[in-house]
């Protein structure tokens, strides 16, 4: 259950949606089941029940457009220098800071969110807040996906020949799924930041962090063309379900 204390924090919802993408041209606003990609997460974050606004950083005016269409505030511009391959707590202190002179109010809690997790749900996005309003002790939270591919299992390459595997050897119990313990991965849907953890130390995720667990299915994260695909058939079985 979703608890607000009226007045307690003010937490702003950051969408991060450049024009830039090398491999799918606009991936952000690509269509999906016949909904720009950036809907979805929009209408996710609008439907939170402890965000104060929803704002998308972007430097693209087809993107900010359809943004808006779709119901978020886009304030300004991203900087030129902000639209290319940079470290996502940049992007996200630029929006916190504009606002903050916006508003002269300072934020609380800045969530980072992205349109290429279009299966994100609000209850998602109010689970990863919850964790810090919940808990003082806690600095950031971010959603995950339980990991399929085992580190126990990886190895690196040199000139073409395996020369050792990352965590000792891949024998007895090492070698059987069932005996390895549970372990995840960022999916890269939300990132719920208290504001001195994202300007004083520069990040989304701190050591003092705490993390939500999504299915594989709602973790979909859409990179390469394949993914579109896939997530076109989950869409569908949603939609029928």
């Amino acid at each position: 259950m979703v608890k607000r204390v009226v007045g307690k924090s003010n937490i702003i919802g950051i969408i991060h949606a450049r024009g830039g993408s090398r491999r799918i041209p606009l991936k952000n606003i690509k269509l999906l089941n016949g909904i720009p990609l950036i809907g979805y997460i929009i209408k996710a974050a609008l439907g939170s029940k402890l965000l104060d606004r929803v704002i998308v950083s972007s430097d693209h005016p087809e993107i900010m457009r359809l943004s808006k269409e779709f119901g978020a505030e886009v304030p300004f511009v991203r900087p030129a220098d902000l639209a290319e391959d940079v470290p996502s707590e940049l992007v996200t202190q630029h929006a916190v800071a504009f606002i903050e002179a916006e508003t002269r109010e300072k934020v609380d809690i800045a969530v980072t969110m992205q349109p290429t997790s279009p299966f994100c749900s609000s209850e998602d996005i109010d689970a990863c807040i919850q964790k810090l309003t919940d808990n003082p002790e806690i600095e950031s939270a971010f959603s995950v996906k339980k990991i399929c591919e085992r580190p126990e299992w990886m190895f690196s390459l040199k000139k073409n020949r395996a020369v050792s595997f990352l965590e000792g050897e891949m024998k007895g119990e090492r070698g059987v799924t069932q005996s390895l313990p549970d372990l995840y991965i960022p999916n890269g849907a939300v990132y719920a930041t208290r504001r001195n953890v994202l300007f004083e130390k520069n990040l989304l995720i701190s050591d003092m962090a705490s993390i939500h667990i999504m299915s594989a299915e709602k973790s979909i994260d859409i990179d390469e063309p394949i993914d579109f695909l896939v997530a076109e058939v989950v869409g569908e079985q949603n939609e029928q379900g």
